[in-house]
């Protein structure tokens, strides 16, 4: 009987790129897709059959171990297998002690993507492809309110909007102030958490309890 997948990724564009791969390298999967957390919760409600889901670990609302537990709770004996950019080795053993099945960094050539797919399909567990390139860690958030405790309350203000993918400009008109201040607030949330970017000071925030909203 063919394969039903389904696919949560919140870029339109690496998400409708991904279907078209999975169509052209097995013609009689049926893929199903879903923009975040949410829209993957209900999708699982309406197919009754599913093999496996193939789903980016860092979602505008519900992602990571949360939404790993969550498909597990609804559909038992799920497979997994995460996508994710993070170049955090700590992603990939919180994914796996979520549930997941196998952990494949972005960078994959469908090639590989479709080899792991069909491994962890096939019942393999623990299977990795993880950035070539490799990376540092992001920092060790040991309690949610760790990211809170070292920031103001303006500069966590600041986390929370980046956490929804505002921009310098549009956080500064919401917080009716200038984007230089915006600036200076952001340079001190990357000292405190440890980090010199604003993907990896979205992902330590999302880590630690402080999800944005859908974007």
């Amino acid at each position: 009987m063919p394969a039903t997948i389904l696919l949560i990724d919140d870029h339109a564009m690496f998400r409708e790129g991904l279907f078209l791969a999975l169509r052209e390298a097995e013609p009689t999967m049926t893929v199903a897709t879903a923009r975040n957390g949410a829209e993957a919760l209900e999708a699982l409600a309406t197919l009754p059959r599913l093999d496996a889901v193939m789903t980016d670990y860092y979602l505008p609302d519900l992602g990571g171990a949360a939404l790993l537990a969550e498909l597990h709770r609804r559909r038992g004996g799920l497979r997994i297998l995460v996508l994710s950019a993070s170049e955090d080795p700590q992603d990939i053993d919180t994914a796996l002690d979520a549930g997941a099945q196998g952990f494949v960094h972005k960078s994959a050539d469908s090639q590989q993507l479709m080899d792991a797919l069909r491994r962890v399909m096939a019942g393999e567990q623990n299977v990795v492809q993880a950035s070539p390139a490799g990376g540092a860690s992001l920092p060790v958030l040991s309690t949610p309110t760790d990211v809170l405790s070292t920031l103001t309350a303006r500069q966590a203000e600041v986390l929370q909007l980046l956490c929804e993918g505002l921009r310098n400009a549009e956080i500064a008109l919401r917080l009716a102030t200038s984007e230089k201040t915006i600036k200076a607030h952001i340079s001190a949330i990357f000292g405190a958490l440890g980090v010199t970017s604003r993907t990896q000071a979205v992902i330590a925030a999302r880590r630690a309890g402080m999800l944005g909203r859908p974007r």
